[in-house]
């Protein structure tokens, strides 16, 4: 009896050690395990919804897409925009005192294009592509300091003003030929000018004149006031920022004008207030051409206002003008007029295509920088 018992546990203990023992369950992955879950906050623990951060302020000289800014920032833009094409019929003076008075009898020609027979259109190709070289070179010469000459003959432009006169627009001939020089003879200021004070004449020489400086072109500062105009309204548009201010001895937080952008501004307009043979001397004002400033030339010159209030000139070339977008202003009645008086106001600005070639931009944009309205369409 005992050994049949003690045989069984054998065999039994056999069988079990050829059976495989069981394959412990699968571990999951880390990444396929279910994210633990916070407990339920009981009622009275659960906090109300944080208000939502206020959009990023506009940064001095920073590129934003225009559907992106609010509409404060895209008045700011429009206002710096504006500035920007005033200042660049501002810098149109330095190349030449006549320069802008050449392109606005030459535009005034060409307008009358479409009305002047075949034989008295000689000139007008040519007048064209002057323009053109006239407003890529910022002036009257070009890059390398030669003066652009009009590529045809007096008597062509002559025919062309004479039969303009006939059709409603006279007086094209005289205001020509005040200009006939600069336009076809490359001995008239071959040169642009310096505008520095000339050297005193030497001392112990009798009956010689001292030499006499220069004068600030006619119209410069007309102009300069419409510049300084655009950039007094862009001031109405600076961002307002969390600022720490102290109250009565307390310091708390404050939304105010974005102090770069203030300073900024603030600068280019004391640095407008210069004498301005003093401005057309300052290597700074070199900045005031739409070939610097960039694809958006109102921050442009926001971001560049301390180069030229420091006289800080720009390096290397200016480049070329290019297509830009147009920026069209919607205004409205003030909410804050008195009586029955009414003000006009910018309410909002819309962004449209660019021109369809460079000569209509430039039109356009030439009329806005000679302008203290808001040229609404």
């Amino acid at each position: 009896m005992q050994r049949s018992w003690v045989l069984a546990v054998i065999v039994g203990s056999g069988l079990l050690a050829q059976t495989p023992p069981p394959e412990p369950p699968p571990v999951p992955a880390p990444a396929q395990a279910p994210a633990a879950q916070p407990p339920e906050p009981k009622p009275e623990e659960v906090k109300p919804e944080e208000p939502k951060p206020a959009a990023p302020v506009l940064k001095v000289g920073e590129a934003k897409p225009f559907d992106q800014l609010r509409p404060t920032q895209r008045k700011l833009a429009y206002t710096l925009q504006r500035a920007a094409l005033a200042a660049h019929e501002l810098g149109y003076y330095r190349s030449h005192p006549k320069a802008v008075e050449v392109r606005e009898v030459l535009e005034a020609l060409v307008q009358t294009k479409a009305t002047l027979p075949e034989k008295a259109q000689a000139a007008i190709p040519g007048v064209e592509v002057y323009l053109g070289r006239l407003r890529a070179n910022h002036g009257l010469y070009d890059a390398d300091g030669k003066k652009v000459l009009l590529e045809g003959t007096w008597k062509d432009l002559q025919a062309s003003a004479r039969a303009a006169a006939k059709l409603g627009a006279p007086g094209l001939e005289a205001r020509l030929l005040k200009v006939k020089g600069l336009l076809l003879d490359p001995k008239v200021d071959a040169t642009a000018p310096v505008w520095a004070e000339p050297e005193a004449a030497a001392p112990g020489k009798k009956g010689k004149k001292a030499p006499k400086g220069p004068k600030a072109p006619e119209g410069f500062a007309a102009q300069k006031a419409v510049t300084a105009l655009w950039v007094k309204r862009a001031q109405a548009w600076i961002e307002n920022t969390p600022q720490e201010v102290e109250v009565k001895g307390e310091k708390k937080m404050r939304r105010l004008p974005d102090p770069a952008q203030t300073k900024a501004l603030n600068g280019l307009l004391i640095w407008l207030e210069n004498e301005d043979l003093d401005l057309l001397r300052d290597p700074g004002f070199a900045w005031m051409d739409l070939r610097r400033l960039g694809a958006e030339p109102g921050m442009g010159l926001l971001a560049h206002a301390g180069d030229m209030a420091t006289g800080k000139a720009p390096e290397g070339a200016a480049g070329e003008l290019a297509l830009l977008p147009t920026l069209e202003p919607v205004v409205g009645d003030s909410k804050f007029a008195k009586g029955e008086e009414k003000r006009t106001v910018l309410t909002e600005v819309k962004q449209g295509a660019p021109a369809a070639t460079l000569a209509a931009q430039m039109a356009a944009f030439e009329k806005q920088g000679r302008s203290r309205e808001l040229e609404v369409k």
